[in-house]
C-alpha cells in the first residue's frame, strides 16, 4: 500500500509540474522549502541539544496561516502540562511558515514533507516523536501507516469533516478506511463531525467531542497591546470626538475587494469619517489588490509602508503583512468576513465577533457552518446574499450604529459561551502521550 501511494503521488507530481511551475512564475509561490517537502527535514535543522536529549518530542502540523494560529495556544497549553517536552511544528505554505516563525520562536520549524515514504521516514527518524498532532483534517496515508508501524500515536485536533469531504471519503471508503482506523485519537468540534469520522473508520472509543478550539483562540479585549498599537499607527485615537468609523474587509478573495472599494467610494461622500481596511487572504495577491485600489479615487496606503499616520491622511489601508488580521479586527467597527461570497466556504468570523464588532459575511460559509448557525440564531451576525448587498448593509450600519453595537455584544456572548475546548484538548493529548486514553470524555 505504501508503494502504491508513492507511485500515485509521483504521477500527480509529474502531471502537475507544468502548472506548479506556471504558478511559481506567476505568483511567486512554491519558491521555498522545496527540498524539505520532497525529502523531509535535514538533520542540520535539528538543534544540537535535541540530538543528545531524551526528552519527549511532539510534532504538530498546521497546513497554513489559520491552522498555525490554531496550534499556538495548543503548544502553550502542552508546555504547561509537559514542561520538559520539545515541540516541532510543520506547515505546508510559505505564509504558514512566515507566521510560524513569529509564533514559535523556541521550537523546531520545518516544511511538511510530501507523503512519499522516504520523506516521511526521514522526518520520523530525525524527530523521533512521541506524538503526532494533525490540525482539523490533514490525513496522509503514508504518514499514518509509518507512524502506526513505529507505535507513534497520532491525533486529529479540532476535527472537522465537512459534508463535501465526508461524501468523497465515503465514495472511496474501501481505500480510506485503514487511514482513519490508524488514528489513535480524534477530538471533534461537533457531534456531527465525530459521527462522520467514525463512519469513515475512526474508532468509536477513540473519538470524542470537545468543541472548537477556535472559540478559545480569540481575544475580547480591545485594549490589548497589539490592538492599541495598530489603532495608534493609523491615527485612530479613542479620545477623538470625530474618530473615524473603521470598516474592515478581512480574508478577501478575488472580486470581494472590488465590491468593497466600489461601495466605499459611493459611501464616503455622505460619511466622510468612514475608513476601509482590506486584508487579502493570500499574500501573492497583495500587489494585484494594491494595483486595483490605485485605480480608484481614494488615498491608498500599504500597511508595510506605514510608520505613523493621522486618520485624515488615508482612505483605504491595504494590510499586506502576515498574521495581523486578528488584531485589526480589534480596531474595527464594521466587519465583513471575506472568502464567503465565492466558492471557498468562508473564513474565521470568531475573531471579529469576540471583539464585539458588527459582523457580516456572504452566503457561502460551509467551513464554519456551526459557528455561523450559533451567531445567526442569536442575532449576533448578518448573512449577506451577494456582493451587491455590501453597500446597502454598510450604509444601514452607518445610519443606525446602535444596532451594530448591540449585535456586537451578542456576538461576544456567543463566543464566550462556547469556550473550553482548549483545556480539554491539551488534557486529552497529555493522556495520549502517557498511554492513559482509554476513557474519553467531552
Amino acid at each position: 500500500m505504501i508503494w502504491v501511494a508513492n507511485l500515485l503521488y509521483l504521477s500527480v507530481l509529474l502531471l502537475s509540474s507544468p502548472w506548479l511551475m506556471y504558478r511559481r512564475i506567476r505568483t511567486g509561490r512554491y519558491r521555498t522549502g522545496k527540498l524539505e517537502k520532497l525529502f523531509g527535514p535535514s538533520p542540520k535543522r535539528l538543534p544540537a541539544e535535541w540530538r543528545s536529549s531524551q526528552a519527549t518530542v511532539i510534532w504538530l502540523h498546521g497546513v497554513s496561516v489559520g491552522e498555525i494560529q490554531l496550534l499556538a495556544p495548543i503548544v502553550a497549553g502542552l508546555k504547561r502540562l509537559l514542561p520538559t517536552a520539545r515541540f516541532a511544528i510543520s506547515t505546508t505554505t510559505e505564509s504558514g511558515m512566515e507566521l510560524a516563525k513569529k509564533l514559535f520562536t523556541d521550537d523546531l520549524l520545518f516544511f511538511y514533507p510530501l507523503d512519499f515514504s522516504f520523506a516521511v521516514n526521514r522526518a520520523l527518524d530525525l524527530l523521533k516523536p512521541s506524538l503526532i498532532v494533525l490540525g482539523e483534517l490533514e490525513l496522509w496515508p503514508n504518514l499514518l501507516t509509518l507512524a502506526h508501524k513505529r507505535g507513534i500515536p497520532t491525533s486529529v485536533i479540532n476535527g472537522r469533516l465537512s459534508e463535501r469531504s465526508y461524501l468523497r471519503y465515503q465514495a472511496f471508503l474501501f481505500l480510506v478506511r485503514p487511514m482513519f482506523e490508524r488514528l489513535d485519537l480524534v477530538l471533534a468540534q461537533t457531534e456531527t463531525y465525530a459521527k462522520r469520522f467514525i463512519e469513515c473508520g475512526a474508532g468509536r472509543d477513540r473519538t470524542t467531542v470537545v468543541g472548537s478550539v477556535k472559540f478559545d483562540n480569540v481575544t475580547f479585549d480591545r485594549q490589548a497591546v497589539e490592538v492599541c498599537k495598530f489603532r495608534a499607527m493609523i491615527g485612530q485615537h479613542s479620545t477623538d470626538e470625530q474618530a473615524a468609523i473603521i470598516w474592515t474587509m478581512g480574508s478577501t478573495q478575488i472580486g470581494e475587494e472590488d465590491a468593497a472599494v466600489d461601495a466605499f467610494c459611493e459611501l464616503r461622500a455622505t460619511y466622510p469619517n468612514l475608513r476601509l481596511i482590506i486584508v487579502p487572504r493570500h499574500p501573492e495577491r497583495f500587489d494585484q489588490v494594491y494595483a486595483l485600489l490605485c485605480q480608484r479615487p481614494v488615498r491608498v496606503i500599504r500597511r508595510s509602508a506605514v510608520v505613523q499616520l493621522e486618520i485624515g491622511q488615508w482612505d483605504v489601508l491595504l494590510v499586506d503583512t502576515i498574521g495581523e488580521l486578528r488584531w485589526w479586527w480589534g480596531v474595527t467597527d464594521i466587519a465583513i468576513v471575506g472568502g464567503s461570497f465565492g466558492a471557498r466556504g468562508g473564513q474565521n468570523m470568531l475573531e471579529p465577533a469576540a471583539f464585539g464588532a458588527n459582523v457580516a459575511f456572504g452566503p457561502n460559509t460551509s467551513n464554519f457552518r456551526d459557528v455561523v448557525e450559533r451567531l445567526l440564531e442569536a442575532d449576533a451576525a448578518v448573512r449577506l446574499f451577494d456582493l451587491n448587498g455590501i453597500r446597502p448593509w454598510v450604509q444601514q450600519q452607518l445610519d443606525s450604529p446602535e444596532i451594530g453595537v448591540e449585535r456586537g455584544k451578542r456576538a461576544q456572548e456567543v463566543v464566550a459561551s462556547q469556550q473550553g475546548a482548549l483545556s480539554k484538548t491539551c488534557c486529552h493529548l497529555e493522556r495520549l502521550i502517557s498511554g492513559d486514553f482509554s476513557k474519553l470524555s467531552g
